[in-house]
């Protein structure tokens, strides 16, 4: 089939009318081979496998009574063998791991590590089947892997000195079974550095117990627990082994969830489509970063397919259903993401300019940059988009920031804004990633809202330490945080600002130079100060230039702002009148070279709203009433008093 892809134009018009690719085609059909090999073995009765599953033949044997321990524990092969065998996809290295630590004679136990969803469970479940199936080395043949319930151990039982001796009693009878591995969950809520008075510490019993040959553990626990709890307890520490668990692939991801469709199409009556797996994959790998594999494929799939049998008609899961389901957890409007993503990234500067006044070629560069990002033209791993902007201070840099904030995540308040004037000494990188098992003020509301434009506000004032993280964050899209946690920054939009350089513009735009020989001006000065290095200006799309306002500029800007505080009374039933005498005004008393527009909320704050808010206040101004604002003295002049 892949060759006749190859070959055959009819074919390669098929698959593209389909949006299909080679690499589908190679899924479908290891999929397809994978059903009828299953098939076929499901009905060669007489295989050891069969004839285990069905408990034909009998393996397990015992060296001692567990009593006790079987009251708090749940045998995993007899659970597996109730609840059906299902194939384990990926992790074949971590489980090769477990087998050999625990056949080794000393130090025979192991730590999982690894965040929730990741497969840590899957890894013991693939233990139980291989043992289960003489698959595993004769070591471990014949083990009874228990899972032990601590949790209802201690709810049980209320006293704490009788909890501590029920637990020794279970480590003692495991012992003595000597075919016993037992698994805890959530390892780092039973061990600590100082046990507290009231609560249930297991780290003096675990002591006693860990070197024994004979007694074995699988503890699990995550990055958080492992660092603020385990590793501050060297003495139990030092008795395991580690294996660290990190999330599938995507190929092994689709694998694993071909495994489930059987299962929900029985559950739900409905088929999926192999379109729908894909585009689990798609858009969990994009709008999910916080989530690892295969969990997240798992979850979207069992959600994607009680939506369509609770709210849809269709008897096929399709990619669209996918989308409406993604779109209602993450509240971005999926279904139509695409259209009106193009039409917003065709149309951005014409969007921009509704806000910003001037500043063509910068509005143009970021335009062009964002689309070309957008359209994935090059291999790209990063944000969506990362830019310098450079230029003196009140000229829009911010407002441009804004304006891209509102215009493509849908509100300002997707804006993360850094002032990284705060950041001028090397410990402060741990402030802006956590410090061990601690949040961190750049990486958190990263983490909690990946779709978001991050503003880093006076760059040049950074240490340059700071800056070689960025160079990381800008060149593979994430960043390790104070939990091990990795940080995904695909979603997000950087820009940094800088006034470095403005006299150098200032100076450049006198002489009536063009753009482009303003911006290599900056640049060489830059370089030439260290103010930057060339590879952390290299990592942005775009390099940004920012000019000077004119007095023109300036008086569209006061526009622009007396006009939202029209709009402001308007919906308290006033008409507020704009003259072009009150804005020339404004425009006099705020212009500054140095300053640009930074002034002018400030007089209009002082000048024009004061007057508003007491005359409001006071009673004098009334809905229904249309004012203006005498430019001359600033005093509230009412042209038309209709009170409603």
């Amino acid at each position: 089939l892949i060759s006749f892809a190859k070959e055959e134009e009819t074919f390669k018009r098929f698959l593209i009318l389909n949006d299909l690719r080679e690499e589908d085609i190679e899924n479908l059909v290891c999929w397809f081979e994978k059903i009828e090999e299953k098939l076929a073995r499901s009905k060669r009765f007489w295989e050891m496998e069969n004839l285990l599953k069905k408990g034909s033949i009998g393996k397990d044997w015992a060296a001692g009574y567990t009593i006790t321990l079987d009251k708090y524990s749940w045998d995993l092969t007899e659970r597996l063998r109730k609840a059906g065998f299902r194939e384990i996809v990926g992790h074949q290295k971590e489980i090769r791991q477990v087998e050999r630590i625990l056949g080794k004679k000393e130090i025979n136990n192991v730590l999982l590590v690894g965040e929730p969803g990741t497969g840590r469970k899957s890894i013991v479940e693939a233990l139980v089947q291989r043992i289960f199936f003489g698959k595993s080395p004769p070591s471990l043949n014949y083990k009874r892997i228990l899972d032990f319930d601590i949790t209802a151990l201690c709810a049980e039982i209320t006293s704490f000195e009788e909890a501590e001796a029920v637990l020794d009693q279970c480590f003692a009878e495991a012992v003595r079974a000597g075919n016993v591995i037992l698994v805890i969950e959530k390892f780092h809520n039973f061990v600590s550095e100082k046990p507290k008075p009231g609560t249930v510490d297991i780290s003096g019993i675990l002591a006693r117990y860990l070197p024994l040959s004979s007694f074995q553990i699988i503890a699990i626990t995550n990055y958080q627990g492992l660092h603020q709890i385990v590793e501050r307890n060297p003495a139990i520490l030092n008795l395991f082994e580690k294996v660290e668990v990190s999330e599938i692939s995507e190929k092994e991801t689709l694998e694993f969830l071909e495994n489930y469709v059987p299962f929900f199409e029985r559950k739900h009556q409905k088929f999926i489509s192999y379109k729908a797996l894909r585009e689990i994959l798609r858009m969990g790998s994009r709008y999910m970063p916080e989530i690892p594999f295969p969990e997240k494929a798992l979850r979207l799939l069992d959600e994607a397919m009680s939506f369509l049998s609770l709210y849809k008609k269709e008897l096929v899961l399709t990619q669209e259903h996918i989308k409406e389901v993604v779109s209602e957890k993450i509240e971005i409007p999926l279904g139509e993401l695409e259209r009106k993503e193009k039409e917003k990234l065709l149309n951005l500067e014409k969007l921009i300019h509704q806000r910003i006044i001037n500043q063509e070629e910068a509005v143009r560069e970021v335009s062009a940059a964002l689309r070309r990002a957008r359209a994935e033209v090059q291999v790209r791993r990063g944000p969506i988009g990362a830019f310098l902007f450079l230029g003196p201070t009140g000229v829009g840099k911010t407002e441009t920031s804004k304006a891209l904030s509102a215009i493509y995540f849908g509100s300002e308040e997707r804006m993360i804004r850094l002032d990284m004037s705060e950041f001028q000494n090397l410990d402060d990188i741990k402030r802006l990633i956590g410090q061990e098992g601690q949040e961190g003020l750049l990486t958190t509301p990263v983490r909690e809202n990946p779709f978001s434009l991050v503003l880093l506000d006076e760059i040049e004032k950074a240490h340059p330490n700071i800056l070689n993280l960025f160079l990381q964050v800008l060149d593979e899209g994430w960043v390790t945080d104070g939990f091990g946690r990795k940080i995904d920054f695909r979603n997000t939009i950087i820009i940094a600002t800088s006034n470095a350089g403005a006299e150098v513009i200032r100076e450049d735009i006198a002489k009536d130079k063009k753009l482009d020989i303003i911006k290599e001006d900056l640049l060489d000065y830059l370089l030439k100060k260290g103010i930057f290095r060339p590879e952390f200006i290299n990592r942005f799309d775009a390099v940004v230039v920012f000019k000077p306002l004119s007095r023109e500029n300036l008086l569209d800007i006061a526009q622009l702002m007396l006009k939202k505080l029209a709009e402001n009374l308007r919906d308290k039933g006033i008409e507020f009148e704009i003259t072009q005498e009150l804005k020339e005004k404004i425009v006099e008393l705020s212009y500054s070279p140095e300053f640009g527009a930074r002034q002018m909320r400030r007089v209009i704050q002082d000048k024009v709203e004061n007057v508003l808010a007491n005359a409001l206040l006071s009673g004098k101004l009334k809905r229904g009433n249309k004012v203006k604002v005498n430019p001359k003295d600033f005093r509230l002049v009412i042209i038309k008093n209709e009170e409603v």
